[in-house]
């Protein structure tokens, strides 16, 4: 839920469920998208050690040590070429070419976007030339095939870079893995629909060029991950927050098929008529809104053409998007229903049987939904939130969540939160098997840790998370420890071991349960979801199921809530 669902509650960290970007045909297809790349094998190169020359595509690439031994980093490679110019508001082209051997030992540029308050050693360099990625392997060579793990950072405007420590990959590459890393356009220009954008584009639509973003990128690895001793036929696309919703739009998108086979949604996905959809990263906008919107962009940048706009430098286009007081309307870039990237609904695509039919791991956290550890809530603002969302079944609501303090007002609010998570979660995936008719297996989890101390290393977290917060499981699921300075215990390695070998484990077959070496310990048993029985995956002080509701009773009405909602997203 949103902070505006609750009547005015004070409380020390934000009520909102997921961060948005803004203010509040198989492989050929995608060939077509991307400026007429096409899938090819990689030519076979031996890169024993970090030294040994790499060959792509465009040229001839070497890595540095990675944050673990036997592990290799190559760094700000790219995979399309700049988006500034002519090339704003446009598919992404084909990456350039380079003679002799490029140093891969830099991280690459991020895309422009406000960094206010951002320790200037934290930021990288910003520049429309930014479409560049990373990858971690330990392979010996291209004879090789390791499963490759593609990764999408999500987030709310700033911080969104592929480069945080958050994302390193040498964990997850030490368990077997290839994984990716990849900078794309974020605000107004990686979403900004308008008329002659529309237009100009060849396919009727504009907007979603991160989604675009990510299509090259997974291009880019068809093309050349063999090189690294990826499979390319092994891939999975895994995301948190407003990545995760990248990663179900492709799983509607017709422009990314078969360059992906397995889905990974961190924080992650809803019930298609959960109300939530409206407001957090997995919601869109229709086309006409989204045109509106960059019609009105357009005259607040005192825009006349394409061509003035395109005219605009990237600084000038952040200050007055960002600047405080700027209008909503004009300002507002995410996700756009535009019948092109993204073809249908949510709803749609299950009922269609369109939704991709692959193995999917998604699961959402235990303080966030509005949950918060921090929460303030009186009796009578409870009271006033349950009428309000529930109407005539407002009592059923307060008898199952009963409260007569104000202590027990928040701590009702939150058990219910968590239920309402949970169930959302587990309604997704029945409606992936039983809607959608796919055979393919759903592992959703629970992820109930909460971090020691504070992240000063990372801009993406935040700098007062309060419980198992939103996105809290990044770390522990690369199993990164190692690239912050938080006081990690025994038990956060313990976790962040098990999490990762689940992900690596999930990477390689589609199935989160053991393939690779975990230490001497098994790992815990994760069944798939069976659509008969409400259950989640805990992750975290405890490694097992629990139910999708703390009783019976609570799942039956928060099932019938969320399946009376009149809107379908």
């Amino acid at each position: 839920m949103s902070s505006q669902d609750v009547p005015h509650p004070s409380r020390s960290s934000a009520f909102g469920r997921r961060g948005f970007l803004g203010r509040s045909a198989g492989v050929a297809a995608g060939a077509t998208l991307l400026g007429g790349l096409e899938a090819a094998p990689a030519s076979a190169t031996s890169h024993s050690d970090a030294g040994q020359p790499v060959r792509t595509r465009s040229g001839l690439v070497t890595g540095v040590p990675a944050a673990l031994d036997g592990v290799t980093v190559y760094k700000g490679i790219p995979y399309a070429a700049s988006t500034a110019g002519e090339n704003r508001w446009r598919a992404p082209q084909p990456a350039p070419s380079w003679q002799g051997v490029r140093k891969a030992d830099v991280w690459g540029a991020a895309c422009p976007q406000p960094v206010t308050g951002i320790a200037a050693d934290k930021v990288p360099p910003l520049s429309e030339d930014c479409l560049n990625l990373n990858i971690w392997t330990g392979a010996a060579g291209s004879r090789e095939r390791r499963p490759v793990f593609l990764w999408i950072y999500g987030g709310r405007n700033s911080a969104m870079w592929a480069s945080q420590p958050v994302y390193d990959g040498a964990n997850l590459a030490d368990k077997g893995v290839v994984v990716v890393t990849f900078n794309h356009r974020v605000g107004a220009f990686g979403n900004l629909a308008h008329p002659e954008l529309s237009a100009e584009s060849g396919h009727g639509a504009s907007g979603n060029y991160g989604v675009m973003d990510t299509v090259a990128a997974l291009q880019w690895i068809r093309r050349n991950i063999a090189a690294f001793g990826g499979d390319p036929d092994r891939v999975t696309i895994g995301g948190w927050s407003h990545g995760s919703s990248f990663v179900n739009i492709l799983m509607i998108s017709k422009l990314a098929r078969g360059l992906y086979h397995r889905a990974l949604l961190s924080a992650g996905v809803q019930y298609t008529k959960d109300p939530a959809l409206g407001r957090v990263a997995g919601g869109y906008d229709t086309l006409a809104t989204a045109e509106a919107n960059g019609s009105a962009f357009a005259a607040y940048m005192e825009a006349s053409t394409l061509a003035d706009l395109r005219a605009l430098t990237a600084d000038e286009i952040v200050t007055r998007v960002y600047a405080p007081g700027a209008p909503a309307v004009g300002t507002d870039f995410g996700n756009v229903l535009d019948g092109y990237v993204l073809p249908t609904t949510y709803t749609g695509a299950m009922e269609s049987g369109s939704e991709a039919d692959v193995p999917v791991l998604t699961g959402n956290n235990k303080d966030e939904n509005g949950a918060s550890p921090t929460l303030s809530m009186t009796v009578a603002q409870f009271t006033a939130y349950a009428e309000t969302t529930f109407g005539d079944e407002a009592a059923d609501f307060l008898a199952l969540y009963p409260a007569t303090t104000d202590a027990e007002a928040a701590a009702q609010y939150n058990n219910y939160a968590r239920d309402e998570e949970r169930v959302s979660t587990f309604l997704w995936g029945t409606q992936f098997k039983d809607t959608a008719q796919n055979r393919s297996p759903v592992y959703n989890y629970w992820f109930t840790r909460v971090p020691p101390g504070q992240d000063t290393t990372n801009p993406i977290e935040p700098t007062a998370g309060a419980g198992a917060y939103h996105g809290a499981e990044k770390y522990y699921l690369f199993g990164n420890l190692y690239g912050t300075d938080r006081p990690w215990t025994a038990q956060d390695h313990e976790i962040a071991d098990t999490f990762s070998s689940f992900v690596a484990n999930f990477t390689a077959t589609g199935n989160p349960n053991s393939h690779v070496a975990h230490g001497s310990r098994a790992l815990p048993s994760w069944p798939a979801l069976r659509t008969g029985k409400p259950l989640a995956m805990e992750i975290g002080d405890h490694v097992a199921t629990l139910p999708a509701a703390d009783s019976e009773a609570k799942y039956t009405f928060l099932r019938s809530y969320l399946k009376s909602q009149a809107t379908a997203y």
